[in-house]
């Protein structure tokens, strides 16, 4: 009788650790369990559209399409038998050598306007964000096109060519930025009183 008890005492500590098991996995389980309980996104950031004012719409994962993480070897995308720094001086009436190649600042400024403003609105804040130190004054190290991967560039490419045809077509800058700011839709601060 002795041994009967013995064997179902056993048998009963047996039975409450493989109890104490289960409740164990089962509080676990229930714990990462709560995971799924939170709402997940059905959809990508990424591939939501956005929409400007002026209509373009675009997706964040088209911006990063266009960029590469690491900067590419330097070659020129204006380069000197290029006509787009020469019309610019013309319109702006500039009396210097286009061909120098240091531009003043302002050149940079109406190049990300009028080239890089054609590109989704994302894209320059996110060329401007990559590491590029500078190397003196206003030049950096690196170009931005050169975070541009090869559909980046060849639709830059595109962009500079336009901007040459309205600039060949011009009278003065302003002429310029009226003409290539409707005719491609950018949102630019133009000038409010005209002179006469």
């Amino acid at each position: 009788m002795k041994k009967e008890n013995t064997i179902t005492d056993i048998n009963n500590l047996v039975k409450k650790e493989i109890k104490k098991i289960q409740d164990d996995q089962e509080r676990q389980e229930l714990l990462f369990a709560t995971e799924a309980l939170i709402p997940q996104t059905t959809t990508d950031r990424d591939l939501e559209i956005h929409e400007l004012r002026n209509g373009k719409k675009f997706t964040i994962k088209e911006v990063k399409d266009l960029i590469s993480e690491m900067p590419d070897d330097y070659f020129p995308m204006f380069p000197n038998a290029n006509p787009f720094f020469k019309l610019m001086f013309k319109l702006l009436g500039w009396d210097r050598d286009p061909n120098e190649f240091i531009k003043p600042p302002c050149c940079a400024i109406y190049i990300k306007q009028y080239i890089y403003g054609r590109f989704q609105s994302e894209m320059l804040p996110t060329l401007l964000s990559k590491p590029n130190p500078f190397l003196s004054g206003h030049v950096k190290r690196y170009k931005l096109f050169q975070f541009l991967n090869e559909e980046g560039r060849r639709l830059m490419q595109g962009y500079i060519e336009d901007a040459i045809t309205v600039m060949e077509e011009s009278k003065d800058w302003y002429d310029f930025e009226l003409t290539y700011t409707k005719r491609y839709n950018l949102s630019v601060q133009l000038r409010c009183i005209t002179e006469k």
